[in-house]
């Protein structure tokens, strides 16, 4: 279990790769303690990757993959075209250089594979609160900073908008063939507000790699929540201008492995 601040988040997400149909083998780039994994997936994902060994070892414990390599995402000890679907939640936005990430990610997918992965746009720390109070009064020079100061905290280096991240893709072999934006400006700013309310959390998470101390009390107090919280995410798996971006793109298949023969007749 997550605290809410996180786990609002990942479970508008969770509701996003439920409806996807995922092509085995599948490659979890950043797969960190696996929760997002055990609580989304009803099988088991082929293989996880991260460079946090702590966050592996809590990862094996939930059991949510088949296998855990400990690695960066630019140097993945697997061989060319070894699988059929790469997937990354929320991890893209803080690697400092894609490329080299992009260019393995394309080496390791089979031609025609996807990746399917999820970051944050340029609205994303715009809608945290501070940013729009700031906004509001027309501080914008100040909110700028503000968000600098933000994306710096939480080690984001990539928020560009829908369409940036449309063209570093496709600059890299890929060819989008589903990009949307969710979770709207509230629920970002709702995310934003609960962050301090996570103190403990994130405390207990350095000391004992877990959220939650007590998952089974929490699930007491927090259940007669739920009802109001999931009302509240309704339509949050799509909005015009949402902070973060879903994007699925394939791998081009090379001209010479396409079979014309069906057109032969």
């Amino acid at each position: 279990m997550a605290p809410f601040a996180l786990a609002i988040e990942r479970s508008i997400e969770g509701n996003i790769f439920k409806k996807i149909k995922l092509e085995k083998p599948i490659l979890d780039l950043g797969c960190g303690e696996g929760l997002f994994a055990h609580i989304v997936f009803d099988e088991k994902i082929n293989t996880g990757i991260d460079p946090n060994s702590r966050e592996l070892i809590r990862a094996k414990e939930l059991g949510g993959y088949q296998e855990l390599i400990h690695c960066y995402g630019d140097s993945i000890p697997r061989p060319d075209s070894s699988y059929m679907t790469v997937i990354s939640n929320s991890v893209l936005e803080h690697i400092p250089d894609l490329s080299p990430v992009f260019r393995e990610i394309f080496r390791i997918l089979h031609p025609g594979g996807y990746l399917i992965f999820t970051v944050p746009t340029q609205l994303f720390e715009q809608f945290s609160a501070v940013s729009r109070i700031l906004r509001s009064f027309g501080f914008i020079s100040l909110a700028l900073r503000y968000e600098r100061s933000y994306n710096k905290f939480w080690n984001q280096t990539n928020c560009f908008p829908p369409d940036l991240w449309k063209k570093t893709i496709e600059s890299h072999g890929f060819e989008v063939e589903e990009i949307f934006t969710y979770d709207p400006k509230d629920i970002c700013t709702l995310n934003d507000l609960l962050v301090p309310f996570s103190v403990f959390s994130y405390i207990n998470k350095k000391i004992s790699n877990r959220w939650i101390l007590f998952p089974s009390l929490r699930k007491i107090w927090v259940s007669w929540l739920t009802p109001s919280i999931s009302k509240m995410l309704i339509g949050s798996d799509r909005s015009p201008e949402g902070g973060l971006v879903f994007i699925s793109a394939r791998k081009k298949v090379p001209v010479e492995n396409i079979n014309y023969s069906s057109n032969l007749q």
